[in-house]
């Protein structure tokens, strides 16, 4: 009894999706700010398909796709922030 009520304290209150989304950008930003214009792109990709009515068109995926052939660290940033 005692360890399902220590489980039950670990699980995560449900967050809206703004609180989502703006989580996911926090993440995807920060490693933009090193660099890593691939990683922060996926990092995004990836994060709007886990939530429900959060997934993108791919053609905005494309916007995120040309960001990291070009090394466009402003148009990654444009991509991220356009959620």
């Amino acid at each position: 009894m005692a360890s399902e009520q220590a489980h039950l304290a670990r699980v995560p209150a449900p967050m809206t999706r703004a609180q989502f989304v703006q989580r996911s950008k926090e993440r995807a930003l920060a490693l933009l700010t090193v660099g890593k214009i691939r990683e922060a792109v996926a990092s995004m990709m990836m994060d709007m398909r886990k939530y429900p009515d959060c997934e993108a068109p791919q053609e905005v995926n494309v916007i995120g796709i040309l960001a990291v052939t070009a090394g466009d660290i402003s148009l990654a940033r444009a991509y991220i922030d356009g959620f």
